[in-house]
């Protein structure tokens, strides 16, 4: 108390009561703020320990309820054979077939194996193997439910039972059941098809695909036969319908003739018929002959030569000479000139020859013409005989067309009824050699070992799930969890260092004793946790610094004020003289924890009812500390704060003490901290590890950095692995005790 009665301090303070003084110097703190940075091994190691017992729990859990279910459920056993499908059988015949034969080569898409793979699993080929073999009280539900209770029990529990009320209330339908265990898998790029089936019993699965392969076989042989009876039974009907048509159509033939007088009218019979077909026969030659000599006339006359000129003789022999000409007559003009006397000469033998040549292609077109109208009047002639003779056959002719049409009707219905009778036969041969497109390559056999439940597996695969579903429920618990885990979380997130770990206090009577456990119990693990804090903020400055520490915290309630406390004890054990100030009006609690009165405090000084003097107390347990309660609650702190009275306090305090702490309320929802940070030369947050949440920690340090960047770094308190371990720091403070012991029991020999 003498440091701020001497008559000199004394003077100073009443000199400057009620003026502003300068701020001491600011701490500038970390300036690197902590960018986003990759999860590193280590961050996912930290996850997986601190989610361990949930990522166990759930692996666990799987574990049980596979085991659960692969144990409780009753074996069952798989057989399967391999078939061969073909397009068609042997052919003992080659006729009277009624069915179409695919000629695709891709079986998975052609619509012919498609179809038989659907008829193998149909409701035909099941319910002919369920009559077979009896297998309705094998697909009764009801037997495998007395067997499968537990398992039944546990799907109902987790939601995955099936409703007893809607299954017994409908009819069974043991097709559908049946088609639930029989498995048909074409085998690609070949015709073979493989065919599974499950049961309770292996002959039972042994039995079962055998018999769906035989009734498979016989069902397609009796579909070939049905589609021939089919066809049997159309034809029947369709030669009764043609035999009445045909009948008819002779009776109405016969009646005609009679009626007409026609009865002798056929071919050899009549001299006029006979004539006909001479003219017609002579008509057409003729025609063909003028037909030939026109081709030949107009061909000539239009292109200047035919076939028959390019071949005639004289033509031949008159072109070769003209060419040999032509020949003699360019080779001399490489010698002579045309005027030439020779070559004048056998010019003159070339327009002869061509004069020659075409005087016989003129004799030859006359000739032509002559042939094609000679050919032109012998046609005419015969033309006009068969017109005078077609009038005498007019009559004639007019009766007998009714008569061929009626003769050429029953002609094709006879035909009609001659084809059906051959058709009829052949589709009675051939459905009776049908033969079936399928062959067994492997047949069934009777399965040796259980096909389900497979305990290796099952567990292989519950311990996998269990693992990933694990992981992932960690994974996301993490993702959505925004508080902060640990001491390396908390500096990633904030690039501020931590400045001390206060253990977990589990003892009744050192949780008594915490407000001063500095004091009262030095020697304690907590004690020296603040002593390392203490340390670590004195190192962080200057000698000749004023230290104005602000202590604060998150939310309330985090220990702020114990800290305050404790770091006061700390350094006035050190030897330092320490102002500790209550300005956390509204929850004001240093005057208890210090055991000294509050009847004139902060509020009084900064209302200006009482001086520095009259509010500063020393607390004599404890020797260099002096205290500065907080007053009676005002309803504006800020503005008290606020006040320059509270910046002369901090200047003041500082030039007379070695540290001014400051226990200030908490930054979420009070803008005192705010105004005090600004008066403070660093800022040390309190925050316990099992309440820290990332956004209110980014929100507070926004706050306090827009005012003043001077956060020194945090304290962590209530820790797991605090910095010191209590159990060692007891045994080490025993060890030194018996040290002690030992050494004043020794003799002197002064």
């Amino acid at each position: 108390m003498s440091v701020l009665t001497t008559q000199s301090n004394t003077n100073q303070i009443q000199a400057v009561d009620n003026k502003l003084m300068p701020l001491a110097p600011s701490y500038i703190g970390p300036t690197n703020h902590s960018t986003p940075q990759e999860a590193s091994i280590s961050d996912v190691l930290g996850i997986l320990n601190r989610r361990k017992w949930t990522i166990l729990s759930i692996l666990l859990t799987t574990l049980a309820l596979v085991a659960l279910y692969t144990f409780s459920t009753k074996p069952s056993y798989r057989a399967n054979a391999t078939i061969q499908i073909d397009r068609s059988g042997a052919e003992i015949v080659d006729f009277g077939r009624t069915s179409q034969v695919s000629t695709s080569s891709d079986a998975l898409n052609d619509p012919f194996f498609r179809t038989s793979y659907e008829m193998l699993r149909g409701r035909v080929i099941a319910q002919k193997v369920i009559d077979d073999l009896s297998l309705e009280e094998s697909l009764s539900p009801t037997k495998s439910n007395e067997s499968k209770s537990l398992k039944q029990t546990v799907l109902a529990w987790i939601g995955l039972g099936e409703d007893k009320n809607k299954r017994t209330s409908s009819k069974l339908d043991y097709t559908a059941i049946f088609a639930e265990k029989l498995f048909v898998q074409p085998i690609a790029g070949t015709y073979l098809v493989e065919i599974f089936y499950e049961a309770p019993s292996p002959t039972e699965a042994r039995n079962v695909v055998k018999s769906v392969v035989d009734n498979f076989i016989l069902f397609q042989i009796e579909s070939k036969s049905e589609t021939g009876e089919y066809a049997k039974q159309f034809l029947d009907e369709q030669i009764i319908e043609a035999g009445k048509r045909l009948k008819e159509d002779e009776l109405t033939l016969v009646k005609y003739a009679n009626e007409n007088g026609i009865l002798g009218v056929d071919e050899g019979q009549t001299r006029q018929v006979k004539k006909l077909e001479n003219l017609d026969s002579a008509l057409v030659q003729a025609e063909i002959r003028r037909i030939e000599a026109e081709s030949l006339y107009l061909q000539m006359k239009k292109a200047g030569s035919v076939s028959t000129v390019l071949t005639n003789p004289v033509i031949t022999s008159l072109k070769a000479r003209l060419v040999g000409l032509e020949g003699d007559y360019q080779e001399m003009l490489k010698t002579f000139k045309p005027n030439y006397p020779d070559m004048q000469r056998l010019q003159q033998q070339i327009n002869a020859a061509k004069g020659k040549l075409n005087s016989e292609m003129t004799n030859i077109q006359r000739s032509m013409q002559a042939d094609f109208k000679a050919a032109k009047r012998q046609e005419d002639k015969i033309r006009n005989e068969l017109r005078q003779f077609n009038t005498t056959m007019q009559n004639l002719q007019d009766s007998g067309v009714d008569y061929k049409n009626l003769k050429r009707k029953a002609d094709n219905s006879n035909k009609l009824y001659s084809s059906l009778l051959q058709r009829r036969e052949e589709v009675n041969v051939a459905s009776q050699a049908n033969t079936s497109s399928i062959s067994i390559v492997e047949p069934a056999i009777t399965p040796v070992s259980k096909y389900r439940p497979r305990p290796k597996v099952n567990l292989l695969v519950g311990l996998l799930s269990g693992l990933i579903l694990g992981l992932a429920f960690a994974f996301l618990r993490e993702a959505l969890d925004k508080s902060i885990k640990s001491a390396d979380d908390l500096e990633k997130l904030t690039g501020l260092p931590i400045l001390g770990m206060i253990p977990r206090v589990t003892k009744s009577k050192m949780k008594k004793q915490l407000d001063l456990i500095a004091h009262k119990m030095p020697q304690s693990a907590p004690a020296e946790a603040y002593r390392i804090l203490a340390t670590n903020i004195r190192l962080m400055f200057k000698t000749d610094e004023d230290h104005v520490m602000l202590i604060t915290s998150i939310n309330s309630g985090e220990g702020k004020s114990t800290t305050a406390c404790n770091i006061a004890c700390s350094y006035a054990q050190m030897g330092k003289k320490v102002l500790l100030v209550d300005a956390d009006i509204r929850n004001a609690s240093l005057h208890n924890k210090l055991e000294i009165p509050n009847k004139h405090g902060l509020t009084h000084y900064l209302k200006g009812e009482i001086d520095l003097v009259g509010i500063t107390q020393p607390v004599k347990k404890i020797p260099g500390l002096f205290a500065i309660t907080s007053g009676r609650y005002d309803v504006d702190p800020v503005s008290l704060l606020s006040h320059e009275r509270m910046s002369y306090l901090t200047t003041q305090g500082g030039s007379i003490f070695d540290y001014v702490i400051i226990d200030a309320p908490p930054v979420s929802g009070f803008a005192d901290s705010l105004v005090l940070t600004s008066l403070a030369t660093s800022t040390v947050i309190v925050a316990r590890e099992e309440e820290m949440d990332a956004k209110s920690i980014k929100g507070a340090l926004s706050q306090l950095r827009r005012v003043k960047n001077n956060v020194a770094g945090f304290l962590l308190v209530n820790t797991k692995n605090p910095a010191v371990n209590a159990k060692y720091y007891a045994k080490y403070h025993k060890n030194s005790k018996k040290e002690l012991l030992l050494e004043n029991k020794k003799p002197s020999f002064a």
